[in-house]
């Protein structure tokens, strides 16, 4: 006679060995019935992104079909243009379609109406801000706005905007309310935030980021709201704010194709030239240095007078590095790198795009203590991809931009290993100089990690590209599918 010890064995290893087949059967059953398959576990580390394939969101009646877009700010719209051009497509092809319309200052800045024809990101006319809460109370049933999406909300929620948007949601009846979808960038903006706990309380409000970090920064704060000592802002309901991420990135045309092979030697840093947000000083400190070990390899002559500006070396077959900034505001560019550094100001979008299309690789160079990481989202993660250009990351920029978490655009070093020296790395494709440099062992994980930058190189091929965005297209158009549906 067998034991209660070798049933309960034999009985355990039967229950494992009938689980894979029960799995197949399941998964069999999902297909042939198209039923949609739970999510089994979420990302860890992405907590306030909504699952994207867990419901099958066309499954679900579209709810609201008329979209007003609206900003009093006269910045920022390539970020809400490419909300509306994600719409747009998802109105196009959904059965109940849709109408949309934008409200802003036109014309817009640096001639981006010429962007906005070439992409077809809006097909409709721009109105006047001023005609937004008159168009919103003029129709208040079924045919009115029932989606109102503020591209700024850190400004338009700051404005008069506030209270004549909350009077114009409690003037509605219950069945024709509208649902008000607030694009932030940057957390600690926050004396609109006080108009939350109103929106709040009504159910009646998306916060839309453009970056996951934020998305992260607001639901901490939303759950540190919802376990607030105030009674009225605890009832409030923030733990059920849903929150969204759309990437603004657009389907621009790639100008210019670089063979894989051609030498790194052109690196672009863009956005504002604030030594709060960008590491210049640091950067600039450690070029010198590396040109003064060794200019050869940056393709320039070695000094002859110090603090005069390193001259090309025209014997080399390779392409000089060159550092383009792209941006606004003031910075000023140590005498020695005059040749090498060149600042570029209040360009157009369209001589924006052609010179960023020209460059190798973007350099974020992100303040170490600057809130890019956690509290603000930067435009130069979504310009690079928009732009095809690969973008030299670490492992803390991906944890704060996780949709760059790809090596499809993305060139990861170590963080050992500074810009600059990952720059020279990948320019000579060797990383013994920052090991022989720095002491740091050959076998080490951080000698691992430079070996595998180098190993996948710089360069990104434009299928690479094409397929990444792709990809962060279908997200953002399932975004877009959630905020018509309420989901």
């Amino acid at each position: 006679m067998l034991s209660r010890r070798h049933l309960c064995v034999s009985g355990s290893a039967a229950a494992l060995l009938a689980i894979p087949f029960l799995l197949w059967q399941f998964v069999s059953l999902s297909q042939l019935y198209d039923i949609p398959l739970p999510r089994l576990w979420e990302s860890p580390s992405c907590p306030t992104i909504r699952p994207t394939v867990a419901v099958n969101t066309l499954a679900i009646p579209q709810r609201r079909h008329n979209v007003a877009i609206a900003s009093t700010f006269d910045d920022h719209h390539n970020v809400y243009l490419s909300l509306v051009w994600t719409l747009q497509r998802v109105m196009d092809r959904s059965p109940s379609g849709g109408a949309l319309q934008v409200y802003a200052p036109v014309p817009f800045k640096f001639g981006f109406q010429e962007i906005v024809d070439t992409l077809q990101l809006y097909r409709g006319e721009v109105r006047n801000p001023s005609a937004l809460i008159d168009d919103i109370n003029s129709n208040k049933g079924a045919e009115g706005i029932d989606i109102v999406v503020l591209g700024t909300c850190e400004v338009d929620l700051h404005n008069a905007w506030a209270k004549d948007l909350l009077a114009a949601w409690d003037a509605r009846d219950a069945a024709h309310k509208f649902m008000l979808v607030c694009m932030v960038h940057n957390i600690q903006s926050a004396s609109w935030q006080d108009s939350i706990t109103d929106w709040a309380q009504r159910g009646a409000i998306r916060i839309l980021p453009i970056s996951e970090h934020v998305a992260t920064a607001f639901r901490r704060s939303f759950l540190a709201s919802a376990d607030s000592p105030d009674a009225v802002i605890r009832s409030a309901g923030y733990e059920h704010i849903r929150i969204d991420v759309h990437i603004p990135i657009f389907d621009l045309p790639r100008a210019v194709n670089f063979k894989p092979s051609r030498t790194l030697s052109d690196a672009v840093i863009q956005g504002t030239f604030s030594l709060t947000r960008g590491d210049y000083i640091e950067f600039f400190a450690e070029l010198k240095e590396s040109l003064a070990r060794n200019s050869k390899v940056w393709g320039y002559l070695p000094q002859t007078v110090d603090s005069a500006p390193y001259a090309v070396d025209t014997t080399l077959r390779d392409p000089p590095f060159r550092l383009f900034i792209i941006g606004s505001g003031e910075l000023t560019v140590p005498q020695e790198l005059k040749n090498i550094v060149s600042l570029h100001m209040g360009l157009n979008y369209t001589d924006f795009y052609a010179l960023m299309h020209t460059m190798d690789i973007c350099v974020p160079a992100f303040a170490p203590k600057d809130g890019y990481y956690d509290v603000q989202a930067s435009s130069t993660i979504a310009m690079a991809v928009e732009c095809n250009v690969p973008i030299l990351v670490t492992e803390r920029i991906k944890e704060a931009y996780i949709y760059i978490n790809d090596d499809r655009p993305a060139v990861t070093r170590p963080a050992a290993m500074r810009e600059v020296e990952a720059l020279r790395a990948l320019r000579t494709n060797d990383a013994r100089y920052f090991l022989n440099r720095t002491g740091i062992a050959r076998d080490s994980p951080t000698a691992r990690a430079a070996e595998d930058m180098l190993d996948l190189g710089w360069a990104r091929s434009e299928d690479d590209f094409r397929s990444f965005k792709q990809d962060i297209w279908d997200a953002n158009d399932r975004v877009a599918e959630r905020l018509l549906r309420d989901m």
